[in-house]
């Protein structure tokens, strides 16, 4: 009798290894990214990204920010990528990746493995329009 089976490295909580009901061993990402876009076309002002999903968490892999040319050259735009509990506030819960960038700068973050908290929203402001932002990551079962 075959039992269903599935295995989950340790380190690295991305990929996982699963038998086949004919006993192949699949390898595989635990979830392709999904993508997110938005403009940061006003000054403190919150911008949702990602809802909670019951019995979910959100793992971010990757944070992309182009400043346009209505950022100022000279002044750094702060920008926040953080957790709140509603969509619409502008209150940080927790900061998850926070950097500057100034005119037609581009920022990469990849690579990331951030695990963010469960029942939360994944937010992001600046302090200088226009910031076009796009924010990858999958939800996975809740970690306990």
């Amino acid at each position: 009798m075959a039992t269903p089976t599935h295995i989950v490295s340790g380190g690295n909580k991305r990929y996982a290894v699963t038998v086949s009901n004919n006993g192949q061993i699949v390898t595989a990402p635990y979830a392709y990214d999904m993508t997110e876009f938005r403009e940061l076309a006003a000054n403190n002002t919150a911008y949702n990204f990602y809802t909670p999903i019951g019995g979910k968490q959100f793992v971010m892999t990757g944070v992309y920010a182009v400043a346009d040319k209505q950022v100022s050259g000279s002044v750094s735009a702060a920008v926040i990528v953080y957790e709140a509990t509603s969509a619409g506030t502008t209150t940080v819960a927790k900061v998850l990746v926070q950097t500057a960038i100034v005119q037609d700068q581009v920022h990469f973050f990849s690579g990331l493995n951030i695990l963010v908290s469960e029942g939360v929203f994944i937010n992001a402001k600046t302090t200088d329009d226009d910031v076009h932002m796009t924010i990858t990551g999958y939800f996975i079962p809740n970690v306990e």
